[in-house]
């Protein structure tokens, strides 16, 4: 039970001042604790934007028709093996007429949510609670936008770059000018064109922007609308003067092409741009925006939405767990509509705050966090995880410094995961255009930039998964993952080992031995994987290493792993090798040590080139280094060994 009574009336003392409200009368189960707390801060007279969300739908066949045309050709293409279902179809005006006449204002109607945004009074909510179609009233969550301060620039060295000039770098650490000069077949048989977005639609939900900028000259747009004013112009500067500075920098990011100033990784995509954010006030985000945006950028087909845009005030921490902000459950939404959903993680990183805000929270979408260009994470970039665990942020891209068209003219660097988001968004469309049957896939989208990014198999909730290598994502290179080393017993199997590596879309990845002796067997298990499985031989006894291949066509990579093989009854407590070794040489065990094992590694000297303390019996590798990372000289090592009271040294040779 929420609102308690109607007419009465609460005496609240403070600070020797006595004010009086009016309490609420009935219980409303369907009003939310959250509006319940707003609503009590409020007088009668004032308005509130709040959710509607309402308990059905009218699901005949003739409203399901009707959905399906309402759908462009662009969009129908994109869903093509994504069926009409509830979400689709429309809100019963019936229900949003009632709230009108309520006395609802600013109404906006959602069909995914099946809600509709309104203002409304403390008695006017009161009135719609008691209404058997609404199933519960929440508050419009609004964002505080933090944008973080400027700090140093990092930049390095600029090579073959006279046409991005200093936005090279934003787009080479991505692999994004290899890209740009790759060619693919075009639909005209034994032709081909560049990759740079053609054909591919990207939503931006932003401010505003100054289309008439130089750098959007060759932009191909072909839809707007101002969500905040009801109309389709997008660059007007309502309802402040800095309405379009935020968007017009973001979207140049992604899809300026000035030669010499600033070259986007889409600059030849098509653009749906979307007015969404207010920016004349310190809250300066309404979520019921962004919610309509998305469901127009559905319904023209959009393939990519691009938000630099979040929302918290109205929400906690424990929020963020995929399922409970509004703009959270739309961008899932969109991505099951088949739209790659790509936002900001936010600003919060060195805030209070602290964490991704939504909806970079969604479990669908990819959430960009921001480093700066040595790869470095920018301090003000949001953490994860999510609340309930998952890795975010997703990806990571240049956000210190980042060229970016000025509204007034001209270019200058920008700071935020705002401009991250928009190189993210940008490369998803080349991965798209150099891979069409990834059409209305997102999550295969998503796999593909994960996949290819360079913390993949170590992602931490700082960096996420790091930054993606686009053209590893968008399948022109192969790339094994590492194999780990391996522990063999003369005469037993091994453990299985599995193989995996990223290639070209959809084709088969083969894997093959280059150096394997007989007794080890590779197995192909997928279009992309494989197992190793090998028995334990006495002639390779030691540590040895070998070397895996994968290849898929023209493309190939190779990846080198350490196997050490030991007797059943082997009398020394550890195992070197191999020996003589030229770049690296690994250590095993041979029984059990509870407390671990710890190895040394000194010159004939004495001095102590490198050490390390194993906490299970697991291989410890040492890779011919010292402890300040320089490469150790050829020559004779003393390498000690100690555990459970055992100190056991032997002499290795480095070549």
């Amino acid at each position: 039970m929420k609102l308690q009574g109607r007419l009465t009336t609460v005496a609240i003392c403070t600070a020797g001042l006595i004010f009086m409200l009016a309490g609420l009368t009935t219980a409303a189960d369907n009003i939310t604790d959250r509006l319940e707390k707003r609503l009590i801060e409020i007088s009668d007279t004032t308005t509130v934007k709040v959710w509607l969300f309402f308990t059905d739908k009218d699901n005949s066949p003739e409203i399901f028709q009707k959905a399906a045309v309402s759908l462009s050709s662009r969009a129908a293409h994109r869903r093509k093996d994504i069926p009409l279902d509830w979400y689709d179809l429309p809100v019963n005006p019936a229900y949003v007429n009632t709230v009108r006449a309520a006395g609802g204002t600013d109404i906006h109607t959602s069909r995914w949510l099946n809600a509709v945004s309104a203002r409304l009074t403390r008695s006017q909510i009161e009135t719609l609670a008691d209404e058997n179609f609404i199933k519960k009233i929440d508050p419009v969550a609004v964002g505080i936008r933090r944008e973080p301060q400027p700090t140093a620039v990092y930049e390095k060295p600029v090579v073959d770059s006279a046409d991005y000039g200093i936005s090279y770098i934003q787009n080479h650490m991505l692999g994004v000018d290899s890209l740009h000069r790759t060619y693919i077949p075009s639909s005209i048989p034994g032709d081909s064109v560049l990759l740079d977005g053609n054909g591919v639609l990207l939503a931006f939900f932003d401010t505003g922007f100054n289309t008439s900028h130089i750098a959007f000259n060759s932009m191909s747009i072909i839809d707007t609308y101002d969500f905040i004013n009801d109309d389709s112009d997008v660059t007007d500067d309502v309802p402040s003067p800095e309405q379009t500075s935020h968007g017009t920098s973001v979207l140049s990011v992604c899809g300026a092409y000035d030669p010499g100033d600033l070259i986007g990784p889409a600059y030849g995509a098509d653009y749906a741009l979307y007015k969404t954010e207010r920016t004349d006030s310190e809250i300066v985000i309404e979520e019921d925006y962004w919610v309509l945006a998305a469901e127009r950028a559905d319904s023209i087909g959009a393939d990519i939405i691009s938000a630099s845009l979040g929302y918290f005030d109205w929400y906690t921490y424990e929020d963020m767990n995929g399922d409970s902000a509004i703009t959270t459950m739309a961008a899932d939404l969109a991505a099951s509509r088949g739209i790659l959903v790509v936002t900001a993680a936010g600003n919060e990183g060195d805030d209070p705050w602290h964490y991704i805000i939504a909806p970079a929270d969604g479990d669908s979408v990819v959430a960009v966090g921001a480093i700066n260009a040595n790869g470095a994470i920018a301090a003000f970039s949001s953490f994860g995880p999510t609340y309930d665990g998952r890795i975010k942020p997703d990806v990571l891209a240049i956000g210190v410094g980042t060229r970016g068209a000025r509204t007034a003219g001209g270019y200058g660097p920008n700071w935020g995961t705002s401009v991250a988001t928009p190189l993210i968004a940008g490369s998803a469309a080349l991965l798209l255009q150099a891979n069409p049957s990834l059409s209305g896939n997102p999550m295969g989208i998503k796999d593909r930039l994960i996949m290819a990014a360079d913390l993949y198999l170590d992602p931490d909730f700082q960096y996420g998964y790091g930054q993606p290598d686009m053209i590893l994502a968008s399948g022109f290179a192969i790339k094994i993952y590492p194999i780990p080393n391996q522990v063999a017993t003369v005469g037993s199997p091994g453990n299985p080992v599995p193989l995996s590596a990223v290639g070209p879309v959809g084709e088969e990845i083969i894997f093959t031995s280059l150096d394997l002796p007989a007794n080890f067997n590779l197995t192909s298990t997928g279009l992309t994987t494989a197992e190793l499985t090998f028995i334990g031989s006495a002639d390779q006894t030691g540590a040895r290493e070998y070397r895996i291949e994968a290849s898929a066509g023209d493309l190939a990579d190779t990846m080198a792993f350490i196997v050490v093989t030991a007797a059943a009854d082997a009398a020394m407590p550890f195992l070197v090798g191999p020996n003589p070794f030229h770049d690296s040489i690994a250590f095993f065990p041979t029984r059990p040590y509870p407390d671990g094992y710890t190895i040394e590694v000194f010159t004939v000297a004495g001095e102590l080139m490198y050490q390390d303390h194993s906490p299970e019996n697991a291989i410890v590798v040492w890779h011919g280094v010292n402890q300040d990372r320089e490469k150790a000289a050829a020559g004779v090592y003393i390498i000690r060994f100690s555990a459970d009271g055992i100190d056991e040294k032997v002499k290795v040779l480095k070549r």
